[in-house]
């Protein structure tokens, strides 16, 4: 069920938000701007570096790294998308769209496997939102919402039943409200990042429906519907069948071997089936021996 206000007066009182408050990413000002998936070494470092910086100076970590970059075992997965907003050759924000997965399941099973697994037993195809971050003199442009336009068509090709994501308690009003998340799981600490986090989800066969039924009335400044479903290659007005298409092409050799000389411990704990993903999806590498891991991990 998709979370509304209470009624009608509080409704427009929470969303009834100014393009230009919202939507005006004022592009003209940026060296020819774009939006993709990260491809290339440059890319993926400029991404983890960014998220690195800003998480630093966000208290989200409690030191500097070494390498300067911030990425976890899923950032190896090749199905993982690093969705990125450049102006010209330079990363200005990210978000990480990460597709579930029977060995490595999805971070946030680390505090939200029980409400999870409950998605999972339903036959529910979901795919977690992560890393989101904008480089702090570009913040106020709202670069952010063009990376969750993306993310959400490429949900609807990659036919993901529902999107989650954890977040902090003080931003839960704002997805509630105007991105139409649920609830998915109680307030709890989150220690990787030193904070509390609160889990939520959007189920993406009614977001659609529901995306309409909110910002469709003409009275809105912003229609939160038409950014997002602009362009769509499925829709219910249309009729097209869903369409499966999800990334699946592995980190270049050059990158790989760079995040495993900064984090060493990467490869630690992983079960033996996590272990043959990878080995499978970087045949040419010579990856550690997975005797020279730690006793494998439970599978999500």
């Amino acid at each position: 069920m998709v979370a509304r206000p209470r009624d009608g007066i509080e409704l427009r009182q929470t969303i009834r938000i100014r393009r230009s408050t919202l939507l005006d990413a004022k592009l003209d000002k940026l060296d020819r701007p774009s939006l993709k998936i990260a491809e290339t070494t440059d890319e993926y470092v400029q991404a983890f570096t960014l998220l690195h910086n800003v998480y630093l100076k966000s208290g989200y970590l409690d030191r500097e790294d070494p390498s300067r970059l911030h990425f976890g075992i899923h950032n190896l997965l090749p199905k993982t998308c690093v969705f990125i907003f450049k102006s010209y050759v330079k990363v200005l924000a990210s978000m990480t769209f990460i597709p579930d997965s029977p060995e490595f399941g999805l971070p946030m099973d680390e505090l939200y496997g029980t409400e999870l697994r409950a998605l999972r037993k339903k036959g529910r195809r979901i795919a977690e939102i992560g890393s989101l971050v904008t480089r702090l003199d570009r913040r106020g442009q709202n670069i952010v919402m063009f990376l969750a336009k993306a993310i959400f068509q490429y949900a609807v090709l990659a036919d993901i039943d529902d999107l989650c994501i954890t977040v902090n308690p003080k931003h839960v009003n704002f997805y509630r409200s105007i991105f139409l998340f649920d609830s998915l799981g109680e307030e709890r600490f989150y220690e990787k990042v030193g904070a509390p986090a609160v889990a939520l989800q959007v189920d993406m066969r009614r977001i659609g429906t529901a995306l309409q039924e909110i910002y469709g009335a003409s009275d809105f400044d912003t229609n939160l519907h038409a950014f997002f479903t602009r362009g769509n290659l499925h829709s219910q007005a249309t009729g097209l069948h869903r369409l499966r298409a999800q990334k699946t092409a592995a980190l270049p050799d050059e990158l790989l071997q760079k995040l495993l000389e900064a984090r060493p411990d990467l490869l630690r704990g992983l079960s033996r089936a996590q272990y043959a993903v990878l080995r499978y999806a970087y045949p040419g590498l010579d990856l550690p021996t997975r005797s020279s891991a730690a006793p494998g991990r439970p599978m999500p």
